[in-house]
């Protein structure tokens, strides 16, 4: 007789496949006549429930894929990957990659970059809050002391990049209502993805502004950050970029730096 942990698993595996579950299985569940039927009932259950919730997390990616395809994704995600938390209000962070992965998909080469786009906007509406840096907390150091020390960019904040233009494709397909046609011409997106206050904001920035605080999220002190983006995009301008965006609750803190 398998011991409770082999069972949990043995049944965890079957909800997985689509093969009919292992007779050793069914031996263990309490049978009147119904069991194979019980079981595929609460497989379908669990694929399709997980299924729905992918859908609610990528609704744009199932827009452009069409709801009968996007249901063969889901499922085959759910049975690769299960979700492993209680929750679902995350579930689907490799849903990306696994997009990425799929053949079929290659005359489509932008969908995975905005499911990525999708799930930061789910990840930054149910991140923690955190209160501005405010502008008293800056006056208190001087301007040498400032450029060396680390900037610490809101928890919510994820910061995208992307060779085609997923912010107009995403914002395009908010509904079903719109029919507008994009062109992948219209070249690369980088994008901050944020929620400093209520709402979930998503903002087209340059290249060197995504870079710069893409360093400041790994560590890096203000001036190592600038210098790493100014190298990629000669025209950022960290003056206007602060002016913008120093105290609008891009940044919480200000963090001593450490030199690595």
């Amino acid at each position: 007789m398998k011991s409770l942990a082999e069972l949990q698993q043995t049944f965890c595996d079957a909800l997985r496949s689509p093969e009919p579950p292992p007779p050793e299985l069914l031996d263990e569940i309490l049978d009147d006549g119904l069991a194979l039927q019980r079981f595929n009932v609460y497989r379908n259950n669990f694929v399709v429930l997980n299924g729905d919730a992918l859908g609610d997390m990528y609704p744009v990616v199932k827009r452009l894929v069409g709801e009968a395809a996007f249901r063969m994704l889901a499922s085959a995600y759910v049975r690769r990957y299960p979700p492993m938390e209680r929750t679902l209000l995350l579930y689907g962070e490799d849903f990306p990659g696994f997009l990425s992965a799929i053949p079929e998909l290659s005359a489509l080469p932008y969908l995975p970059d905005v499911a990525r786009l999708e799930y930061a906007w789910t990840a930054a509406y149910h991140a923690e809050e955190a209160d501005k840096l405010r502008e008293s907390e800056v006056a208190a150091i001087d301007a040498e002391e400032f450029s060396v020390a680390g900037l610490v960019p809101h928890p919510s904040m994820h910061c995208l990049r992307s060779n085609y233009p997923i912010h107009r494709i995403w914002a395009a397909n908010q509904s079903d209502d719109s029919a507008e046609q994009i062109s992948l011409d219209e070249g690369a997106s980088n994008i901050i993805v944020i929620r400093p206050g209520v709402e979930v904001e998503t903002r087209e920035v340059c290249a060197g502004a995504v870079l710069f605080l893409t360093r400041l999220q790994a560590g890096d002190s203000i001036d190592d950050a600038y210098t790493c983006a100014a190298q990629e995009n000669d025209s950022f301008d960290l003056g206007a970029f602060f002016a913008k965006h120093l105290f609008d609750g891009t940044f919480v803190s200000i963090r001593k730096y450490t030199a690595k």
